[in-house]
């Protein structure tokens, strides 16, 4: 376990938002919605909030703390990792629980990191697909922003589920379409305004949908997709011939964000 001084320390679940962290900070206000949501409905007999906060784990980027050794090896790594089919292996950094058993630990911010680690613990940003995975080598229970704003204990099953793409408890895939395939993606190479204000339209008051970028692929000599981000679910039907439509997960998500910025926003 470890301790450090309470007076160290920010308060429980204090995140500043004085600096910006990009795709993180994005995940992490999605994810604090989202387990707000589940935390408000437990006990009802609606389970789709509580889908939906799975959702938004398996769509995040999530902070792993790391044995210091662990840092730059783990970097390196990382960047050897040119397709989404490549898994990488990080050392967990385990804790305690409250009733003394052996718990992973692992952040949807830096504010909730540092509301629990001693300062200067070494982590790594990592989208939710390598984190589940290393989580689940571990063999242990899995505890999500243990000092807050909103902690969530994920059981061994609950991570293998969310691992392997499920929802946990069923059989029921929890992302419809999981690109598992190395695609490399860029900017297009003609002006594509016209296409992007006839895409808004069609997806302007559609449910599920947070985000919608535009891209173009290396598939079948170079194709134009449009990536959406959101809850999953059945995708539209109705866009222009010869537009591919997928939702993104990481770690094509990460990607095309660096590529380019959303030209449709949904309802959050």
């Amino acid at each position: 376990m470890i301790e450090d001084p309470v007076e160290a320390r920010p308060q429980p679940g204090s995140h500043s938002r004085e600096t910006p962290t990009g795709t993180l900070e994005e995940s992490a206000a999605t994810l604090f919605a989202a387990a707000a949501a589940a935390r408000d409905a437990a006990g009802t007999d609606d389970p789709s909030a509580l889908r939906a906060f799975y959702l938004a784990v398996v769509d995040a980027t999530l902070l792993l703390p790391v044995p210091p050794a662990e840092g730059e090896e783990a970097r390196a790594a990382l960047e050897r990792a040119v397709d989404d089919g490549e898994d990488v292996e990080v050392g967990i950094m385990a804790a305690r629980s409250a009733d003394g058993s052996a718990v992973s630990v692992v952040f949807g911010s830096y504010g909730s990191l540092a509301a629990w680690s001693p300062p200067g613990t070494t982590s790594l940003a990592l989208p939710a697909r390598i984190v589940l995975a290393n989580l689940v080598a571990a063999g242990l229970p899995a505890i999500l922003d243990p000092a807050g704003p909103i902690p969530y204990r994920f059981e061994t099953d609950e991570l293998a589920a969310l691992a392997d793409g499920l929802l946990p408890g069923s059989s029921e895939p929890l992302v419809a379409v999981r690109a598992r395939s190395s695609v490399h993606v860029r900017l297009p190479g003609t002006d594509t305004g016209g296409l992007e204000s006839e895409i808004r339209r069609l997806l302007e008051g559609r449910a599920g949908i947070r985000e919608a970028y535009l891209v173009e692929t290396d598939a079948d000599g170079g194709s134009l997709l449009v990536g959406l981000v959101g809850g999953g679910g059945p995708l539209p039907d109705t866009l222009p011939t010869g537009v591919e439509v997928r939702w993104l997960t990481e770690p094509m998500l990460g990607a095309v964000r660096a590529l380019t910025g959303p030209f449709h926003r949904g309802h959050q």
